[in-house]
């Protein structure tokens, strides 16, 4: 089931990709664009099939295992970080911007980032069939799962943050709710898998459906969006009262 919901996720983002295929060279949105490429490759680095096909590879090369899903968890570092930096040029002047970026999402992931990378070198922990699967391997494991999902929350909650505070704006409005509701599900995703550090509880299968949502909503609203704005630039498809183009996130 596992192995269906990420087929049918990946089919999502790869549609999601070819519907904002021109975006990769406009400043605006290549953020958001960036961000769905990201997620979809995590989902596939994290997924029981590259455990399979990547991990002996890696494992024989490195002498260490699982190294294909902690690269899949700093992609989605680096996802949720381009869809800040994304929605918060719609809030902030440049400067502005790039101060609060610098100050409260760079920093944070720049810190973050290597004492994880370096938690999980001194774990050196067994072969796990996905990314999100329970281990109950010592403290150092559970180390590095308190350090990744206290970033992945950290990140998420700002990014949800930002969203509230340009929902006011009609033309945004469809496309926020899209966004918070992957918010939300990635939050969801995100606290049971910290709670699997104590309970030893095995819940990646629900870790799992709701990440795959999460990303799903999220691929579809940035397709979605992107469709608008083309479509107000396309012969018979302007709105006649409609002078100026959409304004939405993506």
């Amino acid at each position: 089931m596992t192995s269906a919901f990420i087929g049918a996720t990946v089919l999502v983002v790869l549609y999601s990709l070819w519907v904002r295929r021109d975006t990769w060279w406009s400043r605006w949105e290549i953020g958001i664009t960036s961000a769905i490429a990201l997620e979809g490759c995590a989902l596939v680095l994290l997924s029981p099939w590259a455990a399979q096909a990547v991990g002996p590879w890696l494992h024989k090369a490195s002498g260490i295992w699982n190294l294909q899903q902690m690269v899949g968890h700093i992609f989605i570092v680096m996802a949720i970080a381009a869809n800040i930096y994304h929605v918060m040029a719609r809030l902030a002047d440049f400067e502005e911007m790039r101060t609060l970026y610098r100050r409260q999402v760079k920093w944070p992931a720049r810190i973050g980032l290597p004492a994880m990378m370096a938690v999980f070198v001194i774990a050196d922990a067994d072969y796990r069939p996905d990314g999100f699967a329970t281990s109950s391997q010592g403290g150092w494991v559970t180390a590095y799962w308190v350090l990744l999902c206290g970033l992945l929350i950290y990140e998420s909650a700002y990014a949800t943050r930002l969203l509230m505070m340009v929902r006011s704006d009609p033309r945004a409005k469809e496309t926020v709710e899209l966004y918070t509701a992957s918010s939300a599900f990635a939050l969801a995703a995100l606290t049971a898998q910290l709670s699997t550090t104590w309970t030893q509880t095995d819940v990646s299968s629900l870790v799992w459906l709701w990440v795959c949502v999460s990303v799903g909503i999220f691929a579809y609203g940035s397709a979605r969006s992107w469709r608008a704005k083309a479509a107000w630039f396309t012969a018979g498809h302007r709105p006649i009262a409609q002078n100026n183009p959409p304004q939405t996130l993506s």
